[in-house]
């Protein structure tokens, strides 16, 4: 039989390590109680906004972030929504009463409008027509009070591949080089393109401008062997006019 005597001074350490391990072993402590003004419910989220039951000026209001009276104002100066669509940011400013800064949302907002129309509304088949062509455009450019020149690239079986623009506020091209639409038509890989520019006035007459202007561009895709099919006029109404069709277009006949 063991007959040391613990005394406290030799009990120390193992009392130290009990009360270690007791000490590890403790509960965690539970987290406070809200306070009165808290809720442990979540707050019900806000309906989903119904934009398409909201007026025009209401949906103009959205956009710049104005009140109802300045919105409606903006819309009475620009005389009508689809007006107000049609505008550039300068005409915008002008016209409206508008700031810059408002104007330039304005113009962005109709102008994101716009491409999803036109995307959604990309002709697609081989052997497109003038009409598909033209009635395409007139979501792009028809309603514009500035004029625009554009360029179309065909694919080998005649389906659109893409197109860009040429030029804008150029009346009739006066000023522009004829060569520019036929790199923009290279860049875009193709052997053959359509030229089509808008007419604000909604006259789709070919005028003796548009002529030279055209007849510029073909020459100059004939030294770059691209095929120049046809210059189509738009407008913001149905219809156009097709130079190829009025056998007016070198090769057209």
């Amino acid at each position: 039989m063991n007959s040391e005597i613990y005394t406290p001074a030799r009990l120390g350490p193992f009392v130290d390590r009990w009360s270690t391990r007791r000490r590890k072993k403790r509960k965690p402590a539970l987290p406070p109680a809200p306070t009165p003004h808290q809720s442990t419910l979540e707050t019900p989220a806000a309906p989903a906004l119904d934009v398409g039951a909201d007026e025009d000026a209401a949906l103009l209001e959205r956009i710049l972030g104005c009140s109802h009276e300045q919105a409606a104002r903006l819309l009475a100066g620009a005389g009508s929504l689809v007006r107000l669509a049609r505008f550039g940011v300068d005409d915008l400013v002008a016209l409206t009463g508008a700031s810059r800064a408002e104007a330039e949302r304005i113009a962005a907002a109709c102008e994101l409008g716009r491409r999803g129309l036109v995307q959604e509304a990309r002709p697609a088949g081989p052997q497109l027509g003038a009409a598909a062509i033209a009635r395409w455009f007139r979501l792009r450019i028809g309603g514009l009070f500035v004029q625009e020149i554009w360029i179309a690239g065909l694919d080998e079986a005649g389906a659109l591949r893409g197109a860009c623009r040429v030029s804008r506020c150029d009346v009739h091209g006066a000023g522009l080089d004829a060569g520019v639409a036929v790199r923009k038509a290279l860049d875009m890989r193709v052997k053959t393109a359509i030229l089509v520019h808008n007419h604000p006035s909604a006259d789709l007459a070919v005028t003796p401008d548009d002529l030279r202007f055209t007849l510029r561009v073909h020459r100059a895709a004939l030294s770059a062997d691209v095929r120049l099919a046809d210059s189509i006029l738009v407008g913001p109404t149905s219809g156009y006019a097709s130079m190829a069709e009025q056998g007016v277009l070198p090769g057209s006949i």
